[in-house]
Order: C-alpha cells, then structure tokens, then sequence
C-alpha cells in the first residue's frame, strides 16, 4: 500500500508539473507580445543610436531569447519609459515625439505659442525673485497683437511672482497668459520695478520665419551686412539665398551673423549657410560624421561645403537622386568673404555652433557675446517602419510615436569638436566682466533695457561691440547711463522659449549609412 500511495503521488507531481510547463505563468505561450511602439523603440536604438555599444540594455544578443525579451520590455510602463531608460550618461538632447507629424511641423517652424522668445534674470542680489523680457517678438503673433516688444519686462505670469522655484514651469504650456508688466525706475539709490499693466497673450498657431531680421548699414565707408538668423530650417534655404543675393547686390564688404537666439536645426542648412558666407564648394571638406560601433566601418564620413541651394520637395523633403545630385536645387548667391563676426549667447547651439566650427579652419571667424552651449552631436528622427526605420511613409499607421536619438557627432575638416562650445574672448566662469572687456558681451544690461534698441540696431550692444571691432575702434559708451549689468537666470540644457527645437542638430536620411554591421 506505502508503495503504491507512492507511486500515485509521483504520477500526480507529474502531471501538475507538465500542466504547469504547458499553462503556467513561466510559459513563453503565456507572454504578451510587446507593443509596436516598444518593440520599434529597441530595433531603432540598437539600430542608430551612437552609445547602442556602451548601453548593455541595446546589446544585439538582447533579443536572442524572444521571451525574456518581451518580459523585459513588458515591464516598461510605455515606449517612452523604455526609450528614456537608455540614455547614456552623457546624452542630454535625445528626445521622445508623441506625434510625429506635429513634430514635422514645429520643425517647418508651425506650432502653438504666444509668440514671444523669453529670458529671465535675478532681481535683486538675493536671487530669490525674476524678472522676464521680452528677446523678441513673432510678427503677427499673439504677442504682437497684445502689443509686446523687445526687452519688455515682466514680473508676474498669470499673477503668481516669477522665482527662481517657478520660472521654468510658468510659460512652458500652450495656454493662454496674463503677463504683468513692469517698467524700471532709476531715481533712487536702488533699482525699482514698477508693475504697470497686465496684458493677456493668446495661444494659437505661430509660423515664424526664421530669417528674422536683415539690414546693410553703411558707416565710415565700410558696408556691414547684419543676418539674424532663428532656426536651422529646410524650407527657409530660398529665403537665405535671396538674402544672400541682396547682400551681394549692395556689395558687403563685411557681415555679422546673429546666432544668439539659434538653438539648431538641420545640418544641411548649416553646410549651405557656411558655403554661402565663405564661397566654398563641394571640393572643400565641411566636417565628418562618427557614428556607433556597429557603423564604425562608416566612421569619419566625409561632408562637404554645397556648390548649389537643396530645396524642398513637395512633400517637404530634400533628397539626391542616384548619382548624389539634389533633385530640387537653385544656384546659389556667394559672398566668399574671409572673415565673419558671429552673435552668441548661451543658447546658441548644435548647428549654430557647427556653423562656427566648419568655417574655424578656412576663414577667420570671430564670436560676441556669451559662451555656446557646446552640442556637438546630430540626431535623427526614426520612425515605426522598416529597417532602417527613416521613411514615414512606410510608417505604422496605428500609432504617431517617434524619437529623436543622438546618431552621430561632427567635427570640423581638422577633426575638431566643440563639447563645451566657443566662448568669446574676455568670459569668465561668472559671465562677462564688469569692464566690458574683449568680446565679451551681455544684452541684459541697464542701459540697453532702458533705450531698447532693436535688433539690426547698431546701437544694439553685440551688433555694436562687432561693428566697433569691424572699424578697429574703442567700444562707445553711453555718457550719463549707469552701465549695470543684470545676472541671467540659467535655462536647462535643451530648454528653448516657446518652440521646441530643442537646442537640436539634425541630418537629413540620405546622409546616413545603412548597411548594418551585426
């Protein structure tokens, strides 16, 4: 009896044990596939993404075994989790994209905002409490209409005190807002910010055209072309090239380049830019491209100034055909000057600053203002597609997500980069020093808040600090202002008032490699 109870126990161990290989939680048949949008997120990253061999998570034997893969990205809340949680350390600017083709939009610059690019900087020596200006102002905006220029001030959104706790949070939705306006007042020992009026600022659709401002002056004989120039953006190339053309019909014999408020954009724009102010063509090296391990057959990728003007097709594309040729393209308008005075400031990023490091080993370049951010890395936006996952027509059309990895870095024709960026001569750790010095040069200044010069302005003080090095004179001053410089507030890595290019630097598809390396 002992050993038949025996028996009939291991036979029912038995068979509850191979009902729990068929059926239990453990079983590969039991797993939930992972979502399109997770799935698409590893395959893009372990595809591109320039840290894929320093991440283990990104490793190409991770999804050897198909079920511990689906329980390791099962257990990421959404695609956005899973992406964030292979960040490299020193990867501050890849991003996650909700909806790719309101993405695209923002970067035709197309997205809700009030319309006005802001800063802030401390009120007082306590740096407890802000204040907010006005850089500039969209024509045609929200702002504009609630009658805003540059270098208003503000000290209340939406009646809540700008702080030092707060002011990254306050303006940074889509909403509607009351601004709280204050002017300076100088009669006492001490400034005073007087609240004057609260304007409301609507939220709707902004299209802004990058090429902000463009001016020729004439002084002492010499004629000065000044660009301002807002964002890195594929479809401002024929607006670039009839500013170029104006420039050469009235003869420039020196320009000044305003980047101070240019988070990035697409490499392309940058290679046309830099061929347009220097005349350097496709026989003369840009930079070179360095991507991943799994690319590093394609390493040192060779990028070359433009000998024509890539534009847009229309479906909002640039692309080569077979033989390497721009299927849409102009001739371009040249100035081959060799110098050019660049404007920074501590938002001038990624392809601005590639504008600087491209030209560094073939024309004199000089910098004024505030150091750079120091972005040396181009990103790529990826799609749910087919490998290589660039084409969003071939797109999973049950969903819009996308991300913005870091895919590669650039450096110049030396083998130069620039990861802590150019500071103008004469910064300091602390910024620019109380005497003005070299080509160091704040915008946030008493006298400047109080004449509010316009951009293009000579009396603007970076465009004056660079005409002044222009006409090899000393740097006038204002007789009678007190010369009070304000502390800016810092604003995050890839933080950039009211549109979201993110401090960005982005290739176009064609110029990437393909062929995979596993």
């Amino acid at each position: 009896m002992k050993n038949l109870r025996f028996i009939c126990i291991a036979f029912l161990v038995i068979i509850i044990g191979g009902c729990e290989l068929l059926t239990g939680s453990d079983s590969d048949d039991e797993i939930e596939e992972p979502s399109d949008e997770k799935q698409f997120v590893w395959n893009a990253m372990n595809y591109w993404y320039y840290w894929q061999g320093d991440v283990s998570a990104l490793a190409d034997n991770r999804d050897d075994n198909e079920g511990e893969f689906w329980r390791y990205l099962n257990g990421f809340s959404d695609a956005e989790a899973l992406f964030e949680s292979f960040r490299h350390p020193d990867d501050d600017f890849s991003f996650f994209i909700d909806d790719y083709e309101e993405y695209q939009n923002e970067q035709d610059g197309i997205y809700a905002a009030l319309g006005l690019n802001y800063g802030f900087y401390y009120k007082d020596q306590q740096q407890t409490d802000l204040v907010g200006y006005v850089r500039y102002v969209i024509p045609g905006s929200p702002a504009e209409d609630a009658g805003l220029e540059r270098l208003d001030l503000f000290t209340k959104v939406d009646g809540t005190t700008i702080t030092v706790n707060n002011y990254l949070d306050l303006l940074t939705n889509d909403s509607a807002h009351d601004l709280t306006l204050a002017k300076i007042d100088t009669s006492g020992s001490n400034i005073q910010y007087v609240e004057d009026e609260t304007v409301t600022v609507e939220s709707q659709e902004v299209i802004e055209d990058p090429v902000f401002a463009s001016e020729v002056i004439d002084t002492s004989g010499v004629k000065i072309g000044y660009l301002m120039y807002n964002s890195f953006q594929t479809n401002s190339h024929q607006a670039l090239n009839d500013v170029f053309s104006d420039f050469k019909n009235q003869a420039i014999n020196e320009l000044v380049l305003d980047l101070r408020y240019n988070g990035g954009g697409a490499v392309i724009t940058s290679q046309l830019l830099t061929s347009m102010i220097s005349g350097l063509g496709s026989s003369t090296k840009f930079g070179e491209f360095e991507y991943n391990e799994k690319r590093s057959a394609n390493n040192n990728r060779e990028v070359f100034f433009l000998d024509e003007v890539p534009l847009e097709n229309e479906d909002g594309d640039i692309k080569r055909d077979n033989e390497g040729n721009f299927e849409n393209s102009e001739s371009m308008n040249r100035l081959s000057l060799d110098k050019v005075y660049v404007l920074t400031s501590s938002g001038t990023a990624s392809a601005s600053e590639t504008v600087i490091n491209s030209l560094l080993p073939h024309i004199d370049v000089t910098y004024i203002g505030l150091k750079t951010v120091g972005k040396d890395e181009g990103s790529l936006t990826l799609y749910d597609a087919p490998s290589p996952y660039l084409n969003s027509d071939e797109a999973n059309s049950d969903h819009k997500k996308a991300i913005q990895p870091i895919v590669l870095k650039i450096v110049n024709a030396d083998g130069e980069a620039y990861p802590t960026g150019f500071a103008p001569e004469g910064y300091t750790s602390d910024g620019c020093p109380d005497d003005d010095s070299d080509n160091c040069v704040s915008e946030i200044t008493l006298d400047n808040i109080l004449n509010k010069p316009n951009l293009g302005n000579p009396e603007e003080p970076l465009f004056s600090r660079a005409i002044d090095i222009i006409l090899g004179q000393q740097t006038k001053r204002r007789a009678g202002v007190k010369q009070i410089k304000m502390k800016e507030a810092p604003l995050p890595t890839g933080f950039d008032a009211f549109k979201l290019h993110r401090q960005g630097m982005f290739v176009e598809p064609y110029m990437m490699p393909t062929g995979e390396k596993r």
